[in-house]
C-alpha cells in the first residue's frame, strides 16, 4: 500500500470512528456532518469527498463494525465463518457461531441500536436495516442448512424455524442489551448462546 493510500484509509478511519462515537452519544438524528468533521479533524468537505452523505457514513460504518477491519470480504466468505461451516460437530459449530456473534455484538451491539432508531424515521436507513437483516438471515440459513443436512436439527424442526430461531437470538441487539445494559461478561454471553440454540435446535442437549 502506497503512503497517499495508507494516508486516505486512516482518514477514513477517523471519520468513521468520529461517528460512531457521536451517533451513539448523541444520536443519528442530532449529528451533523459538521460534528463528524470536527471530531475527525477534517475538513467538511473531506467528510462529503470520501462518504457523500451521512446515510451513506452509517452504512459503512455498520458493514465495517461486521467484519471488523476495511476489507471487503464478506462475512460468509471470511475464515471463521468457513470453519464453522466446514466444522463436522453441530454442537461445535453452534460454539463457533456463538463466538463470532458475541465479536460483532463487542463491535457493533450499541451501533445497531442507533440504525434501529434511525430506520423509524428515515426511510433510507430503514432500506440500510433491512438489507442487514436480511443479510444476517442468509448467513445464518447457511448454517441451519448444515445443520438440517446432517440430521442434527431436533425432530419436527425445519430449516425455515431454525433459521429464524438463529436469526432472532444470535443478533447484536441481544448482545447489547445482556453485555451493556444487564453487565454480563462477553465469555458470560457467549456461552449462554451457544447453550441457547443447542437446546433449541440440536436433537439432544448437555447441561452447561
Amino acid at each position: 500500500m502506497t503512503r497517499r493510500a495508507r494516508k486516505a484509509l486512516g482518514t477514513r478511519r477517523r471519520i468513521l470512528e468520529a461517528a460512531e462515537t457521536l451517533f451513539t452519544r448523541d444520536g443519528y438524528a442530532t449529528t451533523t456532518i459538521a460534528a463528524i468533521a470536527g471530531k475527525a479533524d477534517v475538513a467538511v468537505q473531506t467528510v462529503y469527498a470520501v462518504f457523500g452523505t451521512k446515510r451513506a457514513i452509517l452504512g459503512k460504518l455498520l458493514a465495517w463494525r461486521v467484519v471488523g477491519d476495511d476489507d471487503a470480504t464478506p462475512l460468509k466468505d471470511r475464515d471463521d465463518w468457513r470453519a464453522m461451516e466446514s466444522e463436522t460437530d453441530p454442537r461445535r459449530q453452534l460454539e463457533l457461531l456463538a463466538a463470532i456473534a458475541t465479536r460483532i455484538g463487542e463491535r457493533m451491539g450499541a451501533l445497531y441500536d442507533v440504525l434501529a432508531g434511525a430506520a423509524g424515521s428515515d426511510p433510507e436507513i430503514a432500506g440500510i436495516y433491512r438489507r442487514q437483516q436480511q443479510s444476517r438471515y442468509h448467513d445464518q440459513r447457511r448454517l441451519a442448512r448444515s445443520l438440517a443436512r446432517k440430521g442434527a436439527l431436533r425432530p419436527g424442526l425445519s430449516e425455515i424455524h431454525a433459521t429464524d430461531i438463529m436469526w432472532a437470538v444470535a443478533n447484536p441487539t441481544m448482545h447489547h442489551r445482556l453485555v451493556a445494559e444487564r453487565r454480563w461478561t462477553g465469555d458470560e454471553y457467549e456461552r449462554w448462546l451457544a447453550h441457547t440454540l443447542a437446546c433449541s435446535l440440536l436433537e439432544t442437549q448437555s447441561p452447561l
